[in-house]
């Protein structure tokens, strides 16, 4: 077996775990990849494809389908299905791979398997798609259909899109979706500048641009590495984190001396965030229900130098009554359709119902963590999604039920780069960001002050 075959192979089995739907690809291949002795090319390619086939899984099952009768395609067996899957993404999507290769590895795959009688099968239809016109329903007439298949996005997520955003903003959000995300990193400034972080950097043969939106943000443009090699992150210069998600510690702004809850704060990005623009000093209270993830907080703030974090594994809503803080973060629990394009299973394995569970969840914990914040006060609402139902909506219910609470634009917390974007703030003064307008993971959060008298 040669080593071209070794690697798809690999996909093909981090692949049948992820349709499992137990566990989250990011997490399958950093295990695969850790564990194994693969080179920068191999690294590279396996992640293409393992992420590729996934973003694509609908177009390609569209693909699939045009070559395949309904009842053949009923009966694959999943292996054989996903190889197809595998060929067609390397035909369709993958440049460097030419056809040939593409067709013939797949065919040798199945081989593998042992399913001599499929590799017919694979290599007829992977050959069909290189020589035959793939027809898409048409945009004017099924726009739903249409958009679904080809930017490869379930039926009841791309509706929801239509209502809101029309034919051309679905197709660029959905677009968005389907591009490898960009990589940014945040500068531990108890540690280090951003000047001197870049040099680090740069000694280890990393390429960066220095973020015009958030003085402590640099995008990786050429890792050449994984992040966990590199000096200056065992050494806690940095953190990765998307920019979208750095900018909800600026909206909460904490202040050194004060105290502050992270309800929801597992695996840890903004509350380490909050203590660097602390300085250290005062004490945060982290809450979640996860004390795996917990524990990646508790990591990060080792290797950071961060000591004002006290790591709490607990239900938010359970927090004893006597507890007040200056500044309280809800990162509530959310249906991520707002990072599609970074959780890549995620848009397969999401539901419409879901969506209302999550915003009930989130209303419980607005609501409960709500008392704990002291007069003048600040509570700061976030999600990682785009949907009403989980942001404005959820919003609108907790300021009818507490009066006390009165929203603070967002833009007096945003740098001048970011407040040129007239869509950034909603008017109520909501953040909202998008993927397709600000080359962000979709976020939306809302800062309040509580103006109770009797706190």
């Amino acid at each position: 077996m040669n080593k071209s075959i070794s690697v798809r192979e690999i996909a093909l089995k981090i692949l049948m775990i992820v349709n499992d739907g137990k566990e989250r690809a990011h997490d399958i291949l950093d295990k695969v990849i850790r564990s194994k002795n693969l080179s920068e090319q191999d690294r590279a390619f396996l992640t293409e494809i393992v992420y590729g086939t996934i973003r694509w899984c609908g177009n390609l099952d569209y693909i699939i389908a045009q070559f395949l009768k309904p009842a053949k395609l009923k009966k694959l067996e999943p292996e054989i299905l996903e190889i197809l899957r595998i060929g067609v993404y390397q035909i369709f999507y993958m440049n460097s791979t030419p056809n040939y290769a593409a067709v013939n590895e797949s065919v040798n795959l199945v081989k593998e398997y042992g399913d001599l009688g499929a590799s017919g099968l694979v290599n007829a239809v992977l050959r069909r798609t290189i020589r035959d016109e793939i027809i898409y329903p048409d945009l004017q007439k099924k726009p739903l259909n249409h958009i679904s298949a080809k930017y490869s996005h379930p039926e009841w997520m791309v509706k929801r899109w239509l209502d809101r955003y029309g034919v051309e903003g679905t197709i660029q959000l959905c677009s968005a979706n389907n591009l490898r995300p960009p990589l940014y990193i945040r500068t531990n400034t108890l540690k280090t500048s951003r000047e001197e972080l870049i040099e680090s950097l740069k000694k280890d043969g990393v390429s960066t641009i220095a973020s015009v939106n958030l003085s402590e943000s640099i995008e990786i443009t050429n890792l050449g590495s994984t992040i966990d090699r590199l000096s200056s992150y065992r050494n806690g210069l940095f953190q990765v984190q998307d920019e979208s998600s750095m900018l909800i510690a600026h909206i909460l702004d904490p202040k050194p001396g004060e105290t502050v809850i992270d309800a929801c704060s597992a695996p840890g990005g903004k509350s380490t965030h909050l203590a660097e623009l602390m300085r250290n000093d005062g004490n945060i209270m982290s809450f979640d229900i996860d004390g795996q993830r917990l524990n990646l907080l508790k990591e990060s703030c080792q290797r950071l130098g961060i000591s004002i974090v006290q790591a709490i594994e607990a239900d938010a809503r359970q927090i004893d009554e006597e507890t007040k803080a200056d500044r309280i973060l809800v990162d509530a629990p959310c249906s991520g359709l707002g990072v599609l394009r970074r959780r890549v299973e995620a848009r397969w394995r999401r539901t419409p119902q879901q969506i209302q569970e999550f915003s009930q969840l989130q209303y419980n914990i607005l609501n409960s963590v709500s008392s704990h914040v002291k007069n003048n006060g600040v509570l700061v609402y976030c999600t990682c999604t785009i949907e009403p139902e989980e942001n404005q909506q959820v919003i609108e219910k907790f300021l009818k039920s507490h009066p006390e609470f009165h929203v603070q634009t967002a833009y007096a917390f945003l740098s001048d780069k970011l407040m040129q974007y007239d869509n950034i703030v909603t008017e109520e003064g909501y953040l909202q960001t998008y993927p397709h307008l600000h080359n962000m993971d979709g976020f939306f959060a809302v800062r309040m002050i509580n103006a109770s008298q009797t706190n």
